[in-house]
């Protein structure tokens, strides 16, 4: 368990796979994600056998609430590259009533203080679609705009481009100094 300071993040276990089948479905969430495309119960299944094969590509939490310890969300690192040291991260709020609570803010600090302090990361980077609020979440956290891939989705009827954010080590060090 790692903990942060409004919620803490735990292994996926086999008992959440379905309530985070759901949350991946939910077309209030959908929209952001590359996949558009729902989520069979067996896409899922394979999904998490995969998820827990040993492997320094991926590596995916579930999120809770701190207080209650209810399941909120889902994160993790992906793409994650040993020799250059970086990785992308994905995170969700699945539970609606839990949006908005900095609680999806704790979990992606405390995702990055594990990226940088256990899995010795020097650069975690997104792509977020241009129709996400959480972008500017994600550039108080202190992510840099690495570039703009124009038009990289198509969701709902229109084009969406692909904003590319990154930061790095040194920039999450000196953020932490501050606080």
């Amino acid at each position: 368990m790692i903990t942060g300071k409004k919620c803490y993040l735990t292994g996926v276990q086999p008992e959440s796979i379905e309530q985070l089948r759901q949350w991946r479905n939910n077309p209030q969430l959908r929209k952001y994600f590359r996949t558009a495309k729902e989520i069979t119960k067996p896409m899922q299944a394979e999904w998490y056998r995969s998820a827990w094969k040993p492997s320094v590509e991926q590596i995916d939490f579930e999120i809770h609430e701190l207080e209650t310890g209810r399941l909120i969300g889902h994160c993790g690192f992906y793409y994650m590259d040993t020799i250059v040291r970086k990785a992308e991260f994905s995170i969700y709020i699945g539970d609606m009533s839990f949006r908005g609570k900095g609680i999806g803010s704790d979990a992606l600090r405390t995702l990055l203080k594990y990226g940088y302090e256990e899995l010795n990361l020097n650069k975690v980077w997104c792509e977020v679609f241009s129709n996400n609020a959480a972008i500017d979440v994600y550039r108080r956290i202190g992510f840099v705009d690495e570039g703009v891939l124009r038009q990289n989705a198509f969701k709902n009827g229109e084009y969406l481009d692909g904003l590319v954010l990154s930061l790095l080590r040194e920039e999450w060090l000196e953020n932490n100094k501050k606080q």
